[in-house]
């Protein structure tokens, strides 16, 4: 009798928590939804405007025949494929968030801690690009390469040490422009989240 008892609490304390996280889960993904719809449409909007631009680009290196002899040109047909699946993938997440009724909790979370990874981890490779490409960019220089890069003979004209601080300045500059148009685009509902996030937790 008694360990039917025991047995018939313990049901029932498992319900209650897991009634408990179910609604923990269910509120969550209510406050999140004005966040996650703001990055959906951001997202949306880079895919339909990322394939504009490689088609865009695709078209001119074919009619300008010297675009095919740009090292900047192969890049952005590397960069712009890439960051086009990069939006994809962060979309698809974002449906899964939206669409997976009754999510446990803790796959809830690692999901929009998934999805907050990839957005600063974008932010930082975009950093790291620029500064890989002022250090080919003086690797050319250094080595007479001058038809990779259009324009790169005027900076062969400018002394080291002035090409240097020039080089500093592009990275400070990108930096703060990133860093704002980010926030603007996507940090602001990122840290919504976030804060969401440590109120499940």
């Amino acid at each position: 009798m008694e360990l039917d008892n025991l047995k018939n609490s313990w049901n029932s304390v498992s319900v209650d928590l897991n009634r408990n996280e179910f609604d923990i889960v269910t509120a969550t993904k209510k406050e999140m939804e004005s966040p996650l719809s703001n990055l959906k449409a951001m997202l949306k909007r880079q895919l339909i405007t990322l394939p504009l631009l490689i088609v865009f680009l695709a078209g001119m290196t074919a009619t300008v025949p010297d675009m095919k002899n740009q090292l900047l040109v192969w890049i952005a047909f590397i960069v712009l494929p890439l960051t086009t699946i990069y939006y994809y993938f962060n979309l698809k997440l974002i449906n899964n968030l939206e669409n997976n009724e009754g999510a446990v909790k803790n796959d809830f979370q690692r999901k929009v801690k998934q999805l907050i990874y990839n957005n600063n981890l974008y932010l930082n490779l975009t950093r790291a690009a620029i500064l890989i490409l002022v250090v080919v960019t003086e690797l050319l220089i250094q080595n007479n390469n001058m038809g990779l890069i259009y324009g790169i003979e005027i900076m062969k004209s400018i002394i080291l040490p002035l090409r240097l601080l020039i080089y500093a300045g592009v990275i400070a500059v990108h930096y703060v422009v990133s860093r704002y148009s980010f926030n603007l685009y996507f940090g602001q509902y990122l840290k919504r989240l976030k804060g969401l996030l440590a109120e499940m937790e």
